[in-house]
């Protein structure tokens, strides 16, 4: 094993004894009371909750044109009737040679029970839709923010290695200027410390994304849950 390989486990080593007291687990920063609210959010903001609840309404409405259609079996008319209407006057004092009549459609009246049946059984579905796409809304809500929390746990630590390189590089570079350290170890150092930097970063970007897949979810910006 190398020097520098060394010195590498040796920094690490250092880092994680001085972040572990810090932040040992993600768990203590999970709130349950918040996660609750980010839940109920998203089933009202979610545009898909919106789609399904539209479909439901539009379901009922097929059940209540499915009742009205037992009308559709019945068809009012009138009839002319031409010999009262050639009948001598005195006979048709009263009557106008027209006569209403009720037709049945009786192939419409049979079929309209089933009709209102399917109208209801789509009502189910539509219902049905919706429970289970709530029972995955939570559960995608609770993911991406677990995703979150993890993303943030990990930025802090990185932070703090970060923040951790940055001191050590600025102790070895005063120590080098005065000639007490060597260009080798302070190159190292130096690398350590740009290693610690990129970590950082890709930590930060991680915990964006995190954030960004959340708020589309919750279908709204987190600041407005503090």
């Amino acid at each position: 094993m190398t020097a520098r390989y060394k010195l590498l486990i040796a920094f690490s080593l250092v880092c994680i004894a001085f972040t572990a007291p810090a932040q040992q687990s993600m768990m203590a920063s999970v709130d349950y009371n918040l996660l609750q609210r980010m839940i109920d959010t998203a089933k009202v903001r979610y545009p898909r909750m919106k789609k399904y609840e539209h479909k439901i309404r539009e379901a009922k409405l097929g059940v209540t044109k499915a009742k009205w259609g037992w009308f559709d079996g019945l068809t009012f008319s009138y009839t002319y009737n031409a010999s009262v209407s050639n009948a001598p006057v005195s006979q048709n004092q009263s009557l106008t040679g027209y006569s209403p009549g009720v037709f049945l459609n009786f192939g419409a009246l049979l079929s309209r029970p089933a009709t209102i049946k399917m109208a209801r059984e789509e009502k189910k579905v539509a219902e049905e839709d919706k429970a289970e796409f709530t029972l995955n809304i939570e559960q995608t809500v609770k993911d991406r923010y677990f995703a979150y929390v993890e993303k943030l746990a990990i930025l802090n630590l990185r932070s703090k290695s970060a923040s951790d390189a940055d001191i050590s590089q600025t102790q070895i570079k005063y120590k080098y200027e005065l000639g007490i350290e060597t260009f080798d170890n302070y190159s190292k150092v130096l690398v350590l410390y740009s290693v610690s930097s990129q970590n950082k970063i890709e930590a930060e970007a991680a915990v964006l994304r995190a954030k960004a897949s959340l708020e589309e979810i919750l279908g709204a910006k987190l600041e407005e849950f503090n």
